[in-house]
């Protein structure tokens, strides 16, 4: 049964709402003032407003024709869906008055911005817009009340045919983009309206925001009383219920620092059963329904690229969980299931450290070396040279604290997330074992005496 919003968290949601379509349309008008086009979303509307402008007619603001343009964009969503068209759907014409009028208001609010006479002073009415218009986004998604027109259109393009969202969305910015790029040139033979700077936004507008939504997103979620896609994915994994005869042991390591051996030995001496990154794999791809290639090569999509913030930015909008989010809660779902079934157990990686940070069952370790130990160690293990070592450390270091950081907000490797961090560097691997297994039974004491 869905849960009832309480009316003060309504109205908490609302306000926010409404300050993010704010925040947003203010953004636009910038944009707009720039001449060298705003966001994809409202290309339409500024060059329908700036052909208006140049016949003379003021009757009709930027806000009046977005609006307009904004439901033919829900008359779209109704072609496309039909019968699986939802009666709460039609919250969007709202959005689309609501930021209609605060784009009207914000081109009075602005009246006083001089128009830029020189390109360069164009660029930094575009420039200074991009993060408003990202902040007003960042805001007006977190309270979770309904989509922009524009957003719908790629929610329902997405529905019928099963692409992914940052494609549907591609695909709509292209198309409307040509729209008012036509209009453009059938009207004045040249871009007005719509420029370079549709393109700059369609491009910043993600990595700007993300940041963004790094350091609002929390307390105003608070505030409201929601929670993120990937948190309520997350909230229905059972946590493992205690029990005194469990031992759950997670081990992360740095790449050549023999990490993956010691978890092994540790694992035959204690009669464990291993859950390394082949078997969790393994157990997350069929958790999840994701394509096994892509759980495979998951981290690799963790680095920073253009098309990975485009395609973000696409889920962030649409306020719906991201394949990542998706292949993370599953993870959490995962591991927890382990750390519930198995009496003795060793983990490696996958952010187990965090994902049971609260079961008592539970001993994380982090093994480290020297960076010349581990080059030579990679070196000889893995038939390279200094170089190809080098490159491996770097890039398997980086893709595994990447990864960790963004799903968890704690930073891979550090000691306070630990109950225990070894440096490998002076230890052979026959005295290196003892003090692990020791630092266990003094942990299994500790918690014993605890209960």
């Amino acid at each position: 049964m869905k849960e009832k919003i309480k009316p003060v968290s309504l109205i908490k949601r609302l306000v926010v709402f409404c300050i993010g379509q704010l925040i947003l349309a203010l953004g636009v008008v910038v944009a707009v003032k720039s001449a060298l086009g705003a966001s994809p979303t409202t290309g339409i509307p500024n060059v329908i407003y700036q052909i208006l402008l140049d016949r003379g007619n003021t009757s009709l603001g930027l806000g009046t024709i977005t609006t307009a343009i904004y439901c033919v964009y829900i008359l779209v969503q109704l072609v496309i869906l039909r019968k699986d068209f939802k009666l709460h759907m039609l919250l969007e014409i709202a959005v689309s008055f609501i930021f209609g009028y605060f784009l009207s208001f914000g081109q009075t609010l602005l009246a006083f911005l001089p128009s830029p006479g020189t390109y360069w002073l164009r660029l930094v009415y575009l420039i200074v817009s991009i993060p408003i218009m990202s902040l007003g986004i960042a805001v007006y998604v977190t309270p979770q009340i309904s989509p922009a027109p524009a957003e719908g259109v790629t929610a329902a393009m997405s529905q019928k045919t099963g692409w992914p969202v940052p494609k549907c969305l591609l695909i709509f910015d292209i198309a409307i983009v040509a729209i008012a790029v036509a209009l453009s040139l059938i009207y004045f033979h040249t871009l007005v309206g719509v420029r370079e700077g549709t393109i700059i936004c369609a491009l910043t507008l993600g990595p700007v925001m993300k940041p963004i939504m790094g350091v609002i997103q929390k307390p105003l979620m608070e505030f409201c009383g929601t929670q993120t896609k990937r948190q309520a994915a997350m909230a229905q994994a059972e946590a493992a219920a205690f029990d005194p005869g469990k031992l759950i042991i997670t081990v992360d390591w740095e790449f050549g620092s023999g990490g993956d051996i010691m978890a092994r030995d540790l694992a035959e001496k204690l009669g464990a059963k291993v859950y390394s990154n082949d078997e969790l794999v393994e157990m997350e791809i069929e958790e999840s329904g994701l394509p096994a290639r892509f759980v495979t090569e998951h981290e690799k999509l963790m680095r920073h690229s253009a098309v990975y913030d485009y395609a973000t930015y696409a889920y962030m909008i649409q306020q719906t969980l991201d394949p990542l989010d998706e292949l993370y809660a599953a993870q959490v779902r995962v591991l927890r299931k382990i750390a519930k079934e198995e009496k003795c157990a060793v983990i490696f990686g996958h952010c187990g450290n965090y994902i049971l940070r609260d079961d008592p069952n539970c001993f994380s370790l982090f093994i480290h070396a020297d960076p010349s130990v581990r080059l030579t160690r990679s070196e000889q293990r893995h038939n390279i040279d200094a170089e190809g070592a080098q490159q491996a450390i770097a890039a398997t270091d980086h893709s595994r604290a990447k990864y960790h950081q963004d799903f968890t907000g704690e930073m891979w490797g550090q000691a306070r997330y630990y109950d225990l961090t070894l440096s490998t560097t002076g230890f052979t691997k026959p005295n290196s074992l003892p003090l692990v297994l020791d630092a266990v039974e003094l942990w299994k004491a500790s918690r014993k005496a605890a209960q």
